[in-house]
C-alpha cells in the first residue's frame, strides 16, 4: 500500500459521525412527524365527536379533590394506579393506591357510575 491509499482515519470518523447523525435526525423527525399527525388526528376526532354526538360523559373526581377528568369509556388499573382514559388516546391517572385491590374497587365504583349515567362521581 502506498501513501497515497492510506486511509486517514479521522476523516473516516467524522464522515462515519456525519452519517450517523443523518440518520438519527431523520429518524428522529420521522418519529416526531407520525406522533403529531396521530396527536392532531385524535384531537380532531374528539372534537367531532363532541359536537356531533349526544354521548354522555362520567367525571371522575380524584381522592385528594385535586383532578377531575371526563372518562370517555376506559378505564384500567396499571399497578396501583387507576387509569382513565381522557381521550382517544390518552390515558391519565386519577388516583394512587396502597394496594391493587383498591385500585380495582375503585374501577368498580367508577364502572358502576357509568352504567349508571350518573355526572360526576367522587372516588
Amino acid at each position: 500500500m502506498n501513501e497515497n491509499e492510506k486511509i486517514d482515519a479521522d476523516e473516516l470518523l467524522d464522515e462515519m459521525e456525519d452519517r450517523l447523525r443523518e440518520m438519527i435526525e431523520d429518524a428522529v423527525s420521522e418519529a416526531l412527524d407520525d406522533q403529531l399527525e396521530s396527536v392532531v388526528t385524535c384531537a380532531v376526532q374528539d372534537a367531532i365527536e363532541d359536537l356531533l354526538s349526544p354521548k354522555r360523559y362520567t367525571y371522575v373526581l380524584s381522592p385528594d379533590k385535586s383532578k377531575m377528568l371526563r372518562c370517555r369509556g376506559g378505564l384500567r388499573v396499571d399497578g396501583t394506579c387507576l387509569m382513565i382514559q381522557a381521550g382517544t388516546t390518552c390515558w391519565r391517572d386519577i388516583a394512587v393506591y396502597p394496594g391493587r385491590e383498591e385500585a380495582i374497587q375503585a374501577l368498580e365504583k367508577v364502572k358502576n357510575a357509568m352504567l349508571a349515567h350518573m355526572e360526576i362521581i367522587e372516588l
